[in-house]
């Protein structure tokens, strides 16, 4: 009798660790999951100006912008395209719109979640360098109609320094839309241009 009430002390300690462990635990949802599989994607193509994730071209009468298909498939995404900008050389940008409702609450709520999915996030690039995502939260406000927050690579990646996500909140009458996007900024806000002496 001894031995079964060991047994099931046993038992019920276990349970009660294992109990505990999760609730402690923030276990990743499947849309962080979905969302950490395209961004490894995305900007490990991103060096090789999304070659392997270019697709039919959608839109070319801007003359500073064409607009492509991406062949990549994101589940958590409504549409996710391409974008090359004209310039002394292509720069190419992605970007997936992942919600779109007239519900300022809604869309908040969603905002606030893939925050929460992104920040540290880790990825795995090229198969062998981890980075984390870090990034400033950027408060919706309905009465401004925008917010966004900036990720960059940490620890700072040699080969990608400038590559940022972002994360944004935007009013397009009549809607709220939440996009995530990739790109290169060329230099910091409070960063200095290059001067040209003529």
């Amino acid at each position: 009798m001894k031995m079964n009430a060991t047994r099931v002390s046993a038992v019920f300690f276990s349970l009660f660790v294992f109990v505990s462990a999760n609730a402690q635990l923030r276990l990743p949802s499947r849309s962080g999951s979905d969302m950490r599989q395209a961004l490894e994607k995305v900007i490990t193509d991103y060096t090789k100006g999304f070659s392997n994730l270019k697709g039919d071209l959608l839109n070319d009468s801007d003359p500073q912008r064409i607009e492509y298909a991406s062949l990549l498939t994101f589940k958590s995404a409504e549409s996710n395209t391409i974008i090359q900008y004209s310039g002394a050389s292509p720069i190419y940008s992605w970007q997936a719109q992942l919600l779109a409702t007239d519900d300022f609450a809604v869309a908040e709520k969603k905002y606030n979640s893939l925050y929460k999915d992104l920040k540290g996030m880790s990825l795995t690039l090229n198969r062998d360098y981890t980075y984390g995502l870090e990034g400033t939260y950027d408060a919706p406000n309905e009465s401004l109609g925008f917010a966004s927050t900036e990720f960059h690579l940490t620890p700072s990646a040699s080969s990608l320094p400038k590559v940022k996500v972002e994360l944004s909140l935007q009013y397009e009458m009549p809607e709220w839309k939440i996009r995530i996007a990739v790109y290169q900024k060329e230099r910091e806000d409070n960063e200095r241009g290059k001067v040209r002496e003529d």
